[in-house]
Order: structure tokens, then sequence, then C-alpha cells
């Protein structure tokens, strides 16, 4: 394996990206392939994470707004006063709430809540706005399944993006609006030349050719680029400041590193108290390797802290 950041990693870590380059020996990547060839290579190789799921006492699939696919995840030791909406990542074209099964019933155990994931529509079939819109709906659809609780959003990588997009947007549209955000390794902006796209431009694991061709996927126009519900780092000091209290987990080793780094920044800057987790040593996606990787439970664990102490506060 190239030493791109790879003497950085933590044991554990460098035997997961070994086993994959075994696994994935000979596949394409998927970017590379026409879309919905690659979302059926996606969809395959990350259900190898998928194993051991931990029981829940409830798992029902809903239907959810326009037809959308949903399913509800109720732990064991639901304590009754939170729910979260998890949306999965995948550069706004991969994955699903299968490839994300696992990740998010671990969720729900450490935040003591239901989780209900779904699958949105992709681009570059479905571009901005198109999965935003399912995001809206499915938060909506939320509400409507857990009434009288304190509701969270959370999301990884493009799911972190859609996760504060639809939180700007709920609160501009004075609609209810999550009370908290958990947000992994998230896209907060396109600049492909952040300190940490410069460090890891060629992976370990994600790359910026991959994300370049997520972007140009999710919107092929870089000057339309700019609105705030695609780059949320580009919205306004007064919708950040109205943002709702937010948990951020970075992996150390990940182009999106200083998206993180710069959103939590920003927020910092207009007095908020949210937090910032770096956990180094690992690699972007590494909390959908909960089964092999004992950081990806660790930061599940403080995020469904961060979520508790959340909706216990008045």
């Amino acid at each position: 394996m190239p030493d791109t950041g790879v003497s950085a990693l933590t044991p554990q870590m460098r035997d997961v990206l070994e086993r994959l380059l075994r696994e994935d020996a000979g596949l394409p990547d998927p970017t590379t392939l026409p879309a919905g060839e690659g979302r059926a290579l996606a969809e395959r190789t990350n259900r190898r994470w998928n194993v051991d799921l931990p029981a829940m006492v409830e798992v029902r699939d809903v239907g959810l707004a326009s037809g959308m696919a949903g399913r509800v995840l109720v732990p064991a030791n639901d304590e009754g006063r939170g729910a979260i909406l998890y949306i999965h990542g995948g550069g706004w074209a991969f994955c699903s709430k299968e490839t994300h099964e696992r990740a998010a019933r671990v969720l729900a155990i450490a935040a003591g809540a239901p989780v209900v994931t779904f699958d949105h529509r992709s681009a570059p079939e479905h571009p901005y706005p198109e999965g935003l819109d399912d995001c809206i709906a499915a938060w909506q659809a939320l509400g409507s399944i857990f009434p009288n609780r304190r509701l969270g959003v959370a999301g990884d990588s493009s799911g972190a993006n859609l996760a504060v997009a639809a939180t700007l947007r709920l609160q501009a549209e004075k609609g209810r609006a999550p009370d908290v955000g958990l947000l992994f390794y998230g896209v907060y902006d396109d600049d492909f030349y952040s300190p940490s796209y410069r460090l890891y431009a060629e992976g370990p694991g994600l790359t910026r050719a991959k994300m370049q061709r997520y972007w140009a996927w999710y919107q092929p126009v870089p000057a339309r680029r700019s609105d705030p519900l695609i780059s949320p780092l580009k919205a306004s000091d007064s919708a950040l400041r109205a943002l709702p209290p937010l948990y951020l987990i970075a992996a150390g080793q990940d182009p999106l590193r200083s998206d993180s780094e710069r959103f939590h920044a920003r927020l910092s800057a207009l007095g908020r108290a949210d937090t910032l987790r770096i956990f180094e040593g690992v690699v972007h996606g590494f909390m959908q390797m909960s089964s092999v990787l004992s950081d990806a439970l660790t930061a599940t664990e403080e995020a469904g802290a961060a979520f508790r102490k959340a909706v216990n506060t008045k």
C-alpha cells in the first residue's frame, strides 16, 4: 500500500485498509463508472460492514412521503425522549439505508433513541435540490412517527451536508427544525485545495478525484455551489448562529477534515459552543466499520452521549 498518510493510521485502520485491498482487488473505482453501475458496485461492497447487527426491539419498514422507503429502528434502551433522522452518506449518489444499517443501529443504542433511516433520491439522475427535498419530507415524517419527542438529525459525509442544509432550510421556512445535529466527517464546501485536500488528495480511502466527481453529479455548475443549501460554509452568520447545538466528528486522515475544522471555526467565531471531535489515525467513512474498528464504536458512543445531553437539556 503506498504510504500516502498510511503511516499515521492506527494499526486497526491499516488492517482494515489492507483487507479492502485484498477484497476489492480488480474492482474499478465506482466513481469512474456510469452512475448506475457505480451505485450498484458501491451498494454491494459497502454491505460488508453490516454483519452482526445489534438487536433492536423493533425494526419496521415504513413508507414516507413521495414513496420513499424508510426504516424505524428502536433499541431496547429507548429512553422515550428523543428520536433521530439518519441521512446516509455516499457522495449524494451512492449508498442506502441498507449500507448504513449497522451504523444506524449502533447510533440508536448509543443515543438511547429510535433512529429512522431512508433512501433519498440520488444524483446525478436527481441532482440538487431533489435529494434535499426528500430529506425535508423525511424530517416532517419523523415528527409524525414520534410526536412529543425532541428530534435530532444525523448524517455522515454528504449526509451531514444534507442534514445541515435541511436545518438551514427549515429555519428559513419557519418550520420545525432539529433540536440537535450529529455531523460525521461532513462535506461543507467545494474547496478542493484546502489543507486536508492537499494532504490526502490521493487518500488513503476517499480522494480529491472522487469528491470532484460527486460534486459534479450533485451540482454540475460550480458557480451555483455558492448556495448555502449546497455549501453550508457559505451560509450567513445569522443563519449559522440560529442552528441547533451541533456535535461534529472528523477523521484525521481525510480530504474532508478541513471542512469540519473550518465549519467549526465559523461556528466558534459566532460565540457558539459546538463540539468538534477529531479521530486521528482513521479515514473517511470509519464510523461504518464498527464491526472491526474500535474507534467507530467510540465515536458513535460519544455522539450518542451528546444527543442524550441535548435532548435532556431544557
